[in-house]
């Protein structure tokens, strides 16, 4: 069996290098970035890019708009690259930037964007008309989560959405929005109990006894 050509060599060295680089934790990407290692800034990217774009919808922005700051939001932090110092998570300070982005953006807005909670049409497909019942109350109870969301206090919302959406953990949340451990998980009971009685009776998860 002969060696591969060159460039074929050089394709195999790449593929072993991403994947080498793919195994490394935030931090240590973001260092190596820092010290001038191509490529890893792509993967922190790659990993990251959903989550942003989630987490900065859920502060009221539309998708295309979500994409536009999302793009910022890396922006930024390739350009803090040089004075990163890994002192607390990288989704740490990730979310802290995105957060502080979002708010920004939403200051120098003339008026509060409408919530896109409905109004597509429904790829019903073929099937009984149970189904499309089904699919139409889930849509319904969709919609109204998300507007239940979007009603929430903006600081109880980040927090909601950093824990559920974003799976950070309590302390990671109260350096986002810096405040205390106990005040993020004050905030999400507050949320819970109250997307509990906001949802009761219309979404069948929601039902709840608390007053």
């Amino acid at each position: 069996m002969t060696d591969p050509s060159p460039p074929a060599r050089k394709r195999l060295r790449l593929v072993a290098d991403r994947d080498a680089l793919a195994a490394l934790s935030d931090e240590e990407l973001m260092e190596r970035h820092r010290d001038g290692h191509e490529g890893c800034f792509d993967i922190l990217v790659e990993r990251y890019k959903t989550k942003m774009v989630n987490f900065i919808r859920r502060m009221g922005f539309p998708a295309s708009r979500a994409e536009e700051l999302a793009a910022d939001v890396f922006l930024k932090v390739h350009r803090a690259a040089p004075r990163y110092q890994p002192t607390a998570k990288f989704t740490t300070f990730l979310y802290t930037v995105a957060r502080r982005r979002g708010l920004n953006a939403k200051d120098r807005m003339s008026h509060r964007l409408e919530i896109a909670a409905g109004g597509h049409e429904l790829d019903m497909g073929p099937g009984p008309s149970i189904d499309v019942d089904r699919r139409l109350a889930a849509k319904r109870s969709v919609a109204l989560l998300e507007l239940e969301l979007e009603r929430l206090p903006d600081g109880h919302r980040d927090a909601f959405a950093l824990y559920y959406g974003q799976g950070l953990s309590c302390a990671e949340i109260a350096d986002v929005l810096s405040i205390s451990a106990a005040e993020v998980k004050g905030r999400l009971a507050y949320s819970r109990k109250l997307l509990r009685q906001r949802l009761a009776g219309h979404v069948p998860e929601a039902t709840s006894s608390e007053t």
